[in-house]
């Protein structure tokens, strides 16, 4: 392995998305991560979205450069492997990542009678022990009351899993914090992240908590409005979409002038008694200045529409779809993203670490492992012993 994390040895024995993404940063930035499966793999291995041959492409993307090592976990045997891997000499080992409940074999006190300076990063549900996982931590934080269109009745889930993958960042860093302490004191550490914990600190963090403590019930459901700024979306001539975002004064004096909006809105001004150039106006008055900026987005093509925003340095985005995008140029002439042969899929864009400095990581990211393509080098290789199986 090369890149920063060459030396660190971590075991994987989390599942869906917190753990598993961690420990993809980790392999991204150069750690020998092992994906450890009971028999026959677990319930992620088989998740939509799949391929053809029922690879899932969920699990391939979340396990890319894993190897992966494949065992009978209900048996002492299988067990016995994984201690044995954690228990493997030097400093860069005895490293877990795992989300498991109700596995005493893989208590932290357990594991370090293995190894004494193990260090476990455990993801949970909540802090008493009771289970969650990152939809059922969404509802519980306000935000799906929020989200979607301001005449809803209903709550809107959003379908990206944030907690779970601000989650598994938190793990990561927790992981490479405890082995730099581990190295200078030789201490172990159970280090636990709790999904609720990341929800609840995330949206004190944003001003979410303060809001509707100080100012009482906090904000309302506002559609497609950037809350607290100017930002809107608005329709072309030709039917297409874009988001737009005015979040300076510069902004705002730039969408104003190739709009041709300037007369209108200063007479609105001083109609109001307020100035746009101010952030909390322009977010307070949204509705009337979109209603006098609507028509110039509709006169025009979208063609049109982007090249004057980009002509005026406006903040801006095309709504496309999933399938639109993996077109665009942020995939298609990004090298971040390079084709990847996965096993029994084919061939298709694979990002590599975001975090970028020249030297860092692997020059290509490679694919995820098929289910126990490894257990004999890893036990090999970690073990320094020939012939045992795992």
């Amino acid at each position: 392995m090369s890149g920063p994390l060459a030396g660190l040895h971590v075991l994987d024995l989390s599942t869906y998305v917190a753990g598993p993404s961690a420990t993809m940063t980790l392999a991204q930035l150069g750690a020998d991560v092992v994906r450890v499966d009971p028999a026959g793999g677990a319930t992620d291995t088989r998740r939509l979205p799949r391929a053809a041959d029922g690879t899932s492409l969920y699990w391939a993307g979340l396990n890319k450069g894993k190897r992966s090592v494949e065992v009978d976990l209900r048996s002492e045997s299988g067990r016995d492997v994984v201690r044995s891997l954690l228990a493997a000499p030097g400093s860069g080992h005895g490293l877990l990542v795992t989300n498991a409940v109700g596995q005493s074999w893989l208590d932290y006190e357990e594991l370090r009678r293995v190894r004494p300076d193990v260090i476990v990063a455990h993801v949970r549900g909540r802090r008493d022990g009771r289970p969650a996982v990152d939809y059922t931590i969404n509802s519980e934080v306000g935000l799906p009351w929020l989200t979607g269109p301001t005449d809803s009745s209903l709550p809107v889930n959003h379908v990206l899993p944030a907690w779970d993958l601000l989650a598994g960042l938190h793990v990561a860093l927790a992981l490479v914090a405890a082995h730099s302490e581990r190295v200078a004191t030789g201490r172990g550490r159970l280090v636990e992240v709790n999904l609720a914990d990341v929800a609840a600190a995330t949206m004190a963090h944003l001003g979410f908590v303060a809001d509707a403590v100080v100012n009482g019930a906090g904000r309302l459901r506002d559609g497609n409005y950037l809350y607290g700024s100017y930002g809107c979306d608005f329709a072309t001539g030709d039917g297409r979409r874009v988001m737009v975002v005015a979040l300076t004064a510069r902004h705002w004096n730039k969408l104003v002038g190739l709009t041709g909006t300037r007369t209108v809105l200063e007479s609105l001004q001083l109609t109001l008694g307020v100035d746009f150039g101010e952030e909390a106006a322009r977010y307070e008055h949204r509705d009337l200045i979109s209603a006098i900026l609507a028509p110039w987005f509709s006169a025009h093509t979208h063609a049109e529409a982007v090249a004057a925003l980009d002509a005026g340095h406006v903040l801006w985005g095309d709504y496309r779809t999933v399938g639109e995008f993996v077109n665009d140029p942020l995939v298609s002439a990004n090298d971040l993203f390079h084709q990847v042969d996965q096993p029994g899929v084919g061939s298709f864009p694979v990002p590599g670490p975001v975090a970028r400095s020249a030297g860092w990581g692997p020059d290509r990211p490679g694919p995820a492992p098929r289910l126990g393509a490894d257990n004999d080098t890893v036990v090999s290789e970690w073990l320094r012993t020939e012939g045992r199986q795992a």
